[in-house]
């Protein structure tokens, strides 16, 4: 075992992770993993998301609807505003706008970083058995490998695979479940195996985890996040019921909604993606992106008139730059070296909501979350008696993109919503006219195109139709 694993280590790179004191040890023997306490450090350190990179999932952020042209910005035409333009317009080469998000070097892109990642994975799940410990040291190491490889194919498949409810049986992506090294290239998976693979991964975890695995502090799953992934998963597969369960499941055992109307104004330090905030079930990664106010785009006028004069996301989610009379995103942590993005139990309670008035209309239900929601949220809220099916799921999406901005959701909600058609304005700089990009309904550009430089590592894949698309001109 140690001479495959060392191989393993030594092609994730990991040698150089600081996260990891065994794998700063200088002889041959040191650096491969021997006990439990060393591969909870390995998937710590080359499987778990990266908490000095982006999110895997940051080049959505320039592509959803939350986001606009600020045209009062004297930033606009600026560099930085000129590299993202590829990706705010929906270009078919949007992968090259590489050069702020990631670079185009083939290590770099989203989609290889993942695969690293899941690479890291599969490393511990294939060796940890044969590892020094107890079988629940074990079982607990496998359960969260399990579930982060979950959570990266997952974003995968709904980056450059169909939306599951639009085509189950389109091209996803590869599924690489195993550390060894081959030659033989691996074609891409459908929607539908992909996700199955998911929720084996999950089903699984939550089964290894059990019912004494609780919400904890140290940033390593735990089953109420690895419930609310569930529900989040049915969610997408239009599977209401199983949706409904898991969510419940998730709210049994997490913790309760942080009540933002009992915050001080003044509480500078609260981010509701830490875990000073006691709706977290688990902090990870980097954060997905922020509203730059140097970038020359802002929060859309769209999604910062939704929300209410007394609604607290505005003063504890958001920053207010009173000279531009512009709200910017403050939910990182300020910690360069911790993970700055989050899973919460209010996604749970939006889950469960959504699909209870989708499974059999159940209305009562999907009210109680909404009202208890909002009543966490806003201050001097009165619960609303909605029984039409259609408006109650429209309120209740628009409380998900109220609550859950900029966390990785909106552009994979957008997706599975049917692929509305979204407006996007662009100032090419100061003082010229302002010009419209439109992705329209059902745009191939809703699946991106898998990276070049990927496809030319691996034959065996097909590109999407994405990266055939005309340039994008303005309307």
């Amino acid at each position: 075992m140690k001479g495959k694993v060392l191989s393993i280590i030594c092609a994730l790179g990991i040698l150089t992770v600081s996260c990891s004191d065994f794998l700063d040890s200088k002889s041959q023997d040191e650096v491969i993993p021997k006990t439990t306490k060393d591969f909870r450090e390995l998937l710590l350190g080359s499987g778990y998301p990266n908490p000095t990179n982006e999110h895997p999932v940051a080049i959505t952020s320039y592509m959803d609807d939350d986001l606009d042209c600020d045209v009062n910005n004297s930033s606009a035409g600026a560099d930085y505003t000129k590299s993202i333009f590829a990706v705010y317009t929906w270009q078919p080469d949007a992968e090259r706008y590489e050069s702020t998000v990631v670079s185009p070097e083939l290590a770099s892109t989203p989609y290889y970083a993942m695969f690293e990642r899941i690479k890291g994975c599969n490393a511990v799940l294939d060796y940890v058995d044969e590892a020094v410990g107890s079988q629940q040291e074990k079982d607990q190491i496998k359960a969260e490998a399990l579930a982060v490889r979950a959570l990266f194919y997952f974003w995968l498949v709904n980056l450059y695979g169909e939306p599951y409810t639009e085509n189950p049986q389109s091209l996803g992506v590869p599924l690489k479940l195993s550390s060894s090294v081959e030659e033989v290239s691996i074609a891409r998976s459908t929607v539908e195996k992909v996700y199955e693979q998911i929720l084996a991964d999950l089903n699984k975890s939550a089964a290894l985890l059990g019912e004494d695995s609780r919400v904890t502090t140290d940033y390593r799953i735990n089953r109420p996040t690895v419930e609310i992934l569930l529900s989040r998963v049915y969610l997408y597969m239009g599977n209401w019921q199983k949706a409904v369960e898991a969510a419940t499941e998730a709210i049994r055992i997490g913790g309760e909604l942080t009540n933002l109307t009992a915050i001080e104004k003044a509480d500078a330090n609260f981010v509701c993606t830490q875990y000073s905030s006691q709706e977290v079930t688990w902090m990870y990664g980097g954060s997905v992106s922020t509203f730059k106010i140097e970038s020359g785009l802002n929060m859309s006028t769209e999604l910062r008139t939704a929300y209410g004069e007394n609604d607290r996301r505005m003063d504890l989610y958001y920053s207010y730059d009173a000279s531009r009379g512009e709200y910017y995103n403050n939910k990182p942590s300020s910690t360069n070296d911790a993970p700055k993005s989050a899973i919460r139990m209010s996604e749970a309670y939006l889950n469960r909501a959504e699909a209870y008035v989708l499974w059999e209309n159940k209305t009562t239900e999907a009210l109680a979350d909404l009202n208890k929601l909002r009543r966490n949220r806003i201050t001097g809220y009165q619960d609303v008696a909605i029984s039409d099916p259609d408006l109650l799921l429209k309120e209740i999406r628009l409380e998900r993109r109220l609550e859950l901005t900029l966390e990785g959701h909106r552009w994979l909600d957008l997706r599975r919503y049917g692929m509305p058609s979204i407006k996007h304005t662009w100032l090419p700089g100061v003082g010229m006219a302002l010009q419209t990009y439109v992705l329209k309904e059902k745009d191939p550009m809703y699946t991106l195109p898998l990276p070049e430089s990927v496809i030319g590592a691996n034959p065996a894949l097909t590109q999407n139709a994405s990266a055939y698309e005309p340039e994008r001109k303005a309307e």
